[in-house]
């Protein structure tokens, strides 16, 4: 749960952000640390994307990878004697993050805080993340998919035995009316012998 403070001061004056949200330790020897802030006019709204931005910033420093491309263009107009000569300069940075499928299952917010400004709901969040705490959760996360593979190969057993037992009656059937038939054909030739004789 949390409490909503009000965003102004008595003289109207925006109140300062958490000191914990600017200035907070990253990591200690359990836990690894994430803030984020989000504004809303929905207080819960607020509050979830607050918790979603500190859990990808949390993926990002887990899991992150970073691709970047910087250009860099210098030209020099004039002689290197010419007082007047300009240069020329252009840059260009491209980056990309890219965040793939990281488990951040075990995060516990450490700390929340909202501040409101009229209709507006400014959420403050520290996420706190434990590799212990999340290889507990991935490890019976895998134990349960380990139990479903088992029933979904189990159940994949069961209807291949089903199928072959089906295939073995069929066959048995066949062969029962092919029995059939060759005795009515035995039936069928003997009468006739019978009675052309």
């Amino acid at each position: 749960t949390y409490t909503v403070k009000p965003d102004m001061s008595k003289t109207g004056e925006l109140t300062k952000t958490p000191k914990w949200y600017i200035k907070y330790k990253r990591e200690d020897k359990s836990w690894m640390y994430e803030t984020a802030s989000s504004v809303s006019p929905d207080l819960e709204l607020a509050v979830k994307k607050s918790t979603l931005l500190a859990k990808a910033k949390l993926a990002d420093r887990i899991n992150g990878k970073m691709d970047a491309m910087i250009k860099t263009f210098v030209m020099r107009l004039g002689t290197d004697d010419d007082i007047n000569a300009t240069t020329l300069t252009e840059f260009e940075k491209s980056m990309k993050n890219v965040v793939a499928s990281v488990d951040v299952a075990g995060y516990r917010p450490d700390k929340v805080e909202v501040h409101a400004s009229g209709v507006q709901y400014t959420a403050y969040v520290l996420l706190r993340y434990s590799d212990v705490e999340a290889q507990k959760i991935i490890i019976n996360r895998i134990k349960k998919d380990q139990m479903v593979y088992s029933k979904l190969k189990s159940k994949k057993a069961w209807i291949e035995l089903e199928n072959e037992v089906n295939k073995k009656l069929d066959q048995e059937e066949a062969q029962s009316l092919s029995n059939i038939e060759n005795g009515i054909n035995d039936i069928i030739i003997k009468k006739q012998v019978d009675n052309n004789s």
